[in-house]
């Protein structure tokens, strides 16, 4: 059973509205939701107040259920999960702990984030194309209702060499696929693009930056395989760093601009 868990800076963010649109989606899902207080009449079924009850319940239905869609911020870092959605708005007093949380998180929405981003950390999950495309159209809608009418910083990130574009999002998300899905043509089904598109732009990184990206072999019932070499791995893997740190530095700049220039 894949465990999704859904936390947020505050109360009022959607947690329980993204849970809930997310069972309708997943086949075979089911949502747990960790709160405090006393349970109440309308509450989610599977509603606990206790940690050790919600933990007993995951695992008494591990063999019921694909997916467990788990509403609480308690548990961010707590428990092994396959994917942390983490919900942020500025229209709600955060956190104390709002800042931790969020490193942990694998998505991150109402702030400067994107659909691509979304998709490259999901594609471990092996979700049928179609079901993951509605989960995105999903995660856009709650991003655009955390974001409200305040703006948000985007921005895009690529290496260049002699003038040209060697390395971007898009060849980013192209060798991630891959070394997801082990071949060049099930990586481009998952990105949506043809295969004699997927290899070009293959290629043309290749003869610009001057050694193999991939290691291709051909044949076989399964039609070929593909995997990333060390090269690939170092220069995804860096990319993929410095993404991040200049997201991170351009965010904390930008909410500074936010709310003392505008």
């Amino acid at each position: 059973m894949r465990l999704w868990l859904i936390a947020g800076s505050s109360s009022g963010v959607g947690k329980t509205t993204l849970a809930e649109k997310l069972v309708e989606i997943l086949p075979g899902s089911v949502h747990v939701k960790l709160g405090h207080g006393q349970v109440k009449s309308g509450k989610a079924p599977n509603f606990f107040t206790s940690t050790e009850k919600a933990f007993e319940f995951i695992k008494r239905e591990e063999d019921n259920f694909d997916h467990c869609i788990i509403e609480s911020t308690r548990l961010v870092g707590k428990i092994k999960t396959d994917v942390v959605i983490f919900l942020e708005s500025r229209d709600f007093e955060p956190r104390s702990d709002s800042d931790v949380l969020e490193s942990k998180a694998d998505i991150i929405l109402g702030k400067s984030s994107n659909a691509h981003e979304w998709r490259d950390k999901l594609g471990h999950l092996e979700l049928p194309v179609g079901i993951l495309k509605r989960i995105i159209r999903i995660l856009e809608a709650q991003d655009e209702f955390l974001a409200g009418s305040r703006l948000v910083l985007k921005s895009k990130i690529w290496f260049t060499k002699d003038g040209l574009t060697v390395f971007g999002e898009g060849l980013a998300r192209l060798l991630r696929a891959i070394e997801t899905h082990g071949s060049l043509s099930a990586a481009a089904r998952f990105e949506g693009v043809s295969y004699r598109h997927a290899w070009g732009d293959l290629k043309k990184a290749e003869e610009r930056l001057g050694f193999k990206l991939v290691e291709r072999h051909a044949g076989g019932k399964s039609g070929g395989t593909a995997k990333l070499t060390p090269k690939a791995k170092n220069l995804l893997d860096g990319y993929e760093q410095f993404k991040h740190r200049i997201n991170h530095e351009n965010q904390k700049w930008f909410e500074k601009f936010n709310k003392e220039i505008i």
